[in-house]
Formats: structure tokens, C-alpha cells, sequence
């Protein structure tokens, strides 16, 4: 198989209108350094606010990727808000990993407008059809605050560890989804429930039906839950920042009909001070609510750049 076709499209994930060269992503200013108001008993002030540059944590990430032996199959760089967000994609391989059905994708964010963390997440995606999924097995978010330079190369270290489990994982979810047969009225079921969960807008609940009675790719005509799962993938296309938690509500919803536990694969831990990291599959309608942040996740309502 060439290496061509082993590859990604990952310019059809996101929004076309965002994508920029990573010299526009470079050129983007980072905001000023912002302190407590109120003074320490030595008189300094305190750092309430320290944003990175977005190519700060991209070179940050290539670096660990290099030491652990990935390699860069290919990269996609978008920006929305005046370059205030960033949201990039890097498709990824390693020797030690041959799977000749679904490519991995690393998936950054980082913002200026205080409206999300910099983080950091795993996905993969079939490369007969580029339907890209993200997973909170392999998931951080580190806060803008004060110690995120001294802390960052560390979290991402651990985090991109993780990635030989999550494809030990997003493997055997796959095999569990293609020997869960389906009929329509299980599949009408799991739709809305997955709608419940915040897995799809209601818009797109028929998208998602018309999907599975005729998906746009023959590999999909199965009637099993792996052919449901990329009927919701090729609707999610467009939307990178509503993906990972997407993501998380889907998982939630389909694992549990299927039986598959995806903690086996993975021993999670908590990370503490102030690292905010996904922990466990929880299913979306019992999520945390903090202010507007959903573990994490800012809710996709808030981004008026995205469509649903």
C-alpha cells in the first residue's frame, strides 16, 4: 500500500475558511503577561494570566513527538477570532505501530481570548474516508497560569506516552463496534440517545440516519455499530472545536451498548495542581458543569466561527 494513500485529508476536518500556512500561525502576537492587582506582603504582584504563543506549543509538541520516534505524516494549522484561537492537526506514525485501516491524529489548541486552555489531544480517523474522532483517553488542558512554562514540556511528555495504549484501545473498540450487529429501529434509538448526550446537534440527527441507510462509502454498507459510529464521523467533518467533546459524548453512548470498557486499556490517573485532565468516560448528560466550562470543554454554542 503506498504511502499516499496511507494519509489523511486533514484540510476536510475543520473549517476550509480557517486553514492558514503555519508561517501565519508564527506570525500571530501573543498578549501581555497579566498580574494580580492586590500586591504580596513582599510587594511583587502575582502572574494571574500567562498565555503562550500558539508556536510555542506546537514546537513543544513536535519535539516530543521526534524524541519518542513519531513521525509528521502531514499537518493542517487553523486560526479563527483574528488568530485569537488556534486549533492544529498532526497525522502521525510510528515503527512500532502498523494498522493499515485508520491513521492517528494529534489534535493542539491554544487560545489569546481566555476562552480555553492549551491542550492537547489523541484522535484517529479511517483512511478510507477521513472521518476524524478524538478520545479523553489521551487528553490534557493546562490553564494559562503562572507555572504552565515550567510545566508544559512534562504534561506533554505524559500525555503523548499514552499513545501506544490508545491505539491498543481505539483497536479493539473498533473490533467490538464491527461484531455488534444493528437493525434500523436499535440505530433510531441510538441516535436520539446520542442527540441526548450532546453527541450531534438536533440538526443533524437526519444527517446522521441518511448516513447509515446509505453511507457515502461502500467500507460503511455493514450493518454494525462500526458503520453507525462513521455515519456520525462524517457528520462531525467541519467542526474541530465541538470534536473532542463530540467526541466524548459519542464514546459514552455507543461503548455502553457494545459493552466495551476502554479504561482496561489504560491505567488513568489524576493529575493534580493545576492541570486539568479527562479522567474517565462519563456519560455526557452527567458531565460537570463549571460556569460555561464542560470538563474542560468549552460548549460549542459559544463559538459563532463554527457551524453546528
Amino acid at each position: 500500500m503506498s504511502e499516499t494513500k496511507n494519509k489523511i485529508n486533514l484540510r476536510i476536518c475543520g473549517s476550509e475558511s480557517n486553514v492558514v500556512d503555519l508561517e501565519q500561525v508564527q506570525a500571530v502576537n501573543t498578549p501581555e503577561v497579566e498580574y494580580r492587582k492586590e500586591r504580596n506582603k513582599d510587594g511583587s504582584l502575582s502572574v494571574s494570566y500567562q498565555p503562550i504563543s500558539h508556536n510555542l506549543l506546537i514546537d513543544k509538541t513536535r519535539k516530543h513527538l521526534d524524541d519518542a520516534g513519531f513521525s509528521v505524516v502531514d499537518e493542517c494549522h487553523n486560526l479563527a477570532r483574528s488568530g485569537k484561537r488556534y486549533f492544529g492537526l498532526f497525522e502521525v506514525s510510528h515503527p512500532d505501530r502498523e494498522n493499515a485501516e485508520r491513521g492517528t491524529i494529534i489534535g493542539l489548541r491554544n487560545a489569546h481570548d481566555k476562552c480555553f486552555p492549551a491542550g492537547l489531544c489523541a484522535g484517529d480517523a479511517p483512511f478510507v474516508c477521513d472521518n476524524l474522532i478524538f478520545t479523553n483517553n489521551v487528553k490534557l488542558a493546562r490553564r494559562h497560569t503562572r507555572h504552565i512554562l515550567a510545566e508544559l514540556d512534562s504534561v506533554i511528555a505524559r500525555t503523548l506516552g499514552k499513545l501506544f495504549s490508545f491505539w491498543g484501545g481505539q483497536d479493539q473498540r473498533i473490533a467490538s463496534y464491527k461484531d455488534f450487529d444493528l437493525t434500523d429501529p436499535q440505530v433510531n434509538d441510538l441516535v436520539i440517545r446520542a442527540f441526548k448526550a450532546g453527541a450531534i446537534s438536533k440538526t443533524k440527527v437526519v444527517d446522521v440516519v441518511n448516513q447509515w441507510e446509505k453511507s457515502d462509502h461502500p467500507a460503511f454498507w455493514d450493518r454494525n455499530m462500526n458503520s453507525l459510529y462513521n455515519a456520525f464521523t462524517e457528520v462531525y467533518k467541519g467542526n474541530l472545536v465541538a470534536l473532542p467533546q463530540r467526541s466524548d459524548a459519542l464514546h459514552s453512548v455507543l461503548d455502553a451498548e457494545v459493552g466495551f470498557d476502554l479504561s482496561a486499556f489504560d491505567a488513568q490517573e489524576v493529575v493534580e495542581a493545576e492541570l486539568v485532565e479527562a479522567v474517565a468516560v462519563e456519560p455526557a448528560n452527567e458531565l460537570a458543569v463549571v460556569g460555561q466550562i464542560i470538563d474542560g470543554e468549552v460548549p460549542a454554542s459559544l463559538y459563532e466561527d463554527y457551524e453546528d
